[in-house]
């Protein structure tokens, strides 16, 4: 069964190809085996207007097309503008009625019935052609939002990635000249959407193929007639034309018990699940042990068993975080914990003084398989233990007392954004975010997280506010200063020395040339030498990268006091 919609396809039975253009325009009722392969795919097409093409598809309450009235249905046609309506009336002994009526308003066998594609059109103010609207009713159902570079409703699926349901697809035939607009939806959507409404997909189609210019009318021609319980159409063909005019009836795959079961399925807690095995440390017994993550593996403080606990810690290598770092709109970093949007959470996780990101078992058990076996892939023995802050949080119940520099400049920053000065630009939640400590020793990644330290911190001050301050206190600053420098004069008008000043502010003015170096076109002999530099004074490019936040930290806390913002340590 084909998953995606085959739009080359629905352009074959739209466009004569050039091969054997005289055959296509009499073989109108061709098209018609496109539409019944496309209703046995896993994505069908609902809705679809282009030349020599239309489909149009509506819900119809089950009931009243079980079976078909034929006659009804071929005397009924849809327009594709047709829409709910504030409808006024006079007569019929009635009088004046003023009345809200919904599309679908001819046939007995639609009537009550739902239509899901509406074109309207805005007469006089809109160019181009008529926007695709979709059934509100049917979005909302489905859990869908329109994502406008996709051109699709969507949703998130059990892996947190963007899912198209609905999609609007709009191609050209020819530059400039005709194009083809069709609307698709995911069988097994429509299809759990007709069982709980009670309704059956009624398609009306036309397929009508001419050459423009070489066409007379239809005249007397000869006649097709078919008729299938839930497939009737009539159609023709003469000289270089044909045509086939009918209504096809698509039902429900889904019956309402599989939707009961799948659900209970779902929610049931003793379901059979797939678990990953990990080398992780036993805090029980402390040695290392390679064991199944699965809840009967483990056990926990108020457990009398010989199995690992649950809060025995796994390692892995630290560039099992870089899928995350890469992906911020997708997965949400915090400091001790990382979440998959719709998808999944890891409670926590730290990365120790060997550089090892760690995670304890317990959490990895309530990943789905497929982010269990992903840790599994970076997993190793312990290099060390459990990092200082996650041993006095999660072991000991406590605050940490480590310092974390980064960490606190972030709360120092969110302070300031909530009762901004306006020499301070509040930086958004993604900025605070993006900044981070590197997790690995890459060259890339270091210099990835200085840039974002860099527009964390230094890109949040305003150069045109910090000259009018300095002018305020007597100082005049040049044209060619930036921001940094004028923050120097400051300091100087404050009473520090040229030296003092200088030397307090070396450290973000590191950070703003490193940045430079790492992130712009510099030399490949500068970068060397810079993570060159880093390593021999700091061993890794981490360490180097949290004492340069370290000095940032305390540098902020002077420029804070000089600039009228206080103390604004917790």
């Amino acid at each position: 069964m084909a998953r995606q919609f085959n739009i080359e396809a629905l352009t074959a039975v739209s466009q004569a190809p050039a091969a054997s253009e005289t055959d296509w325009l009499i073989a109108a009722e061709d098209s018609v085996a496109f539409l019944k392969e496309n209703a046995q795919c896993e994505e069908i097409v609902i809705f679809a207007s282009g030349p020599a093409t239309l489909i149009h598809a509506v819900l119809a309450p089950l009931k009243q097309v079980t079976p078909a009235d034929q006659k009804d249905l071929m005397h009924t046609f849809v327009q594709t503008d047709e829409s709910w309506v504030i409808q006024k009336s006079y007569g019929g002994g009635e009088g004046h009625r003023v009345y809200l009526e919904a599309p679908l308003r001819s046939g007995k066998s639609l009537l009550g019935g739902e239509k899901l594609v509406f074109r309207r059109s805005f007469t006089g103010v809109q160019k181009g052609e008529s926007p695709v609207e979709l059934s509100q009713k049917l979005v909302h159902a489905l859990g869908l939002h329109f994502v406008r570079e996709r051109n699709a409703y969507c949703r998130l699926d059990d892996r947190g990635d963007i899912e198209d349901v609905i999609r609007v697809i709009r191609t050209e035939l020819s530059p400039g000249r005709e194009s083809l607009t069709a609307v698709t939806i995911l069988a097994k959507d429509i299809s759990t959407y007709m069982t709980l409404a009670d309704m059956a997909l009624v398609y009306f189609f036309d397929f009508t193929r001419f050459k423009s210019g070489a066409f007379n009318g239809w005249g007397d021609h000869p006649r097709i007639e078919r008729k299938a319980p839930d497939l009737f159409y009539h159609g023709g063909s003469i000289g270089n034309a044909s045509y086939v005019n009918g209504r096809m009836i698509v039902r429900s795959t889904i019956p309402l018990e599989q939707l009961i079961d799948d659900w209970k399925e779902e929610s049931n807690p003793t379901r059979k699940k797939e678990y990953a095995t990990f080398k992780i440390f036993d805090r029980k017994s402390g040695v290392e042990v390679e064991t199944s993550c699965a809840p009967e593996s483990l056990s926990n403080y108020f457990q009398k068993s010989d199995l690992p606990w649950e809060i025995s810690p796994a390692f892995f290598r630290p560039d099992v975080l870089h899928r995350f770092k890469a992906d911020p709109e997708k997965y949400s970093l915090d400091d001790r914990s990382i979440s998959c949007r719709n998808a999944w959470y890891l409670k926590s996780y730290d990365i120790n003084e060997a550089g090892q990101v760690h995670a304890y078992i317990g959490d990895l058990a309530r990943l789905p398989i497929e982010e269990q076996r992903y840790w599994q892939s970076f997993n190793e023995w312990p290099k060390g233990t459990i990092s200082k802050r996650a041993h006095e949080n999660d072991i000991l119940g406590e605050f940490s007392s480590e310092y974390d520099p980064l960490h606190l400049l972030k709360y120092k920053i969110g302070k300031l954004n909530a009762a901004p000065f306006d020499w301070w630009q509040p930086r958004g939640e993604a900025q605070i975010d993006a900044a981070r400590y590197p997790a690995t020793d890459s060259t890339l990644e270091w210099a990835n997280e200085i840039l974002a330290f860099d527009q964390l911190l230094v890109e949040g001050f305003q150069l045109k506010p910090l000259r009018k301050l300095l002018e305020d206190r007597g100082g005049k600053a040049d044209a060619s200063w930036a921001s940094l420098r004028v923050i120097a004069e400051i300091l100087v008008a404050s009473g520090k020395t040229v030296d003092d000043a200088k030397a307090l502010l070396k450290p973000l003015s590191r950070l703003h040339a490193l940045r430079s170096i790492l992130k712009a076109h510099s030399s490949v002999e500068e970068k060397n030498k810079e993570e060159y530099e880093a390593r021999a004074a700091y061993g890794t490019l981490r360490a180097h990268f949290k004492d340069l936040a370290g000095q940032c930290d305390k540098s902020f806390d002077t420029i804070l006091l000089a600039l009228g913002a206080g103390d604004l340590n917790p």
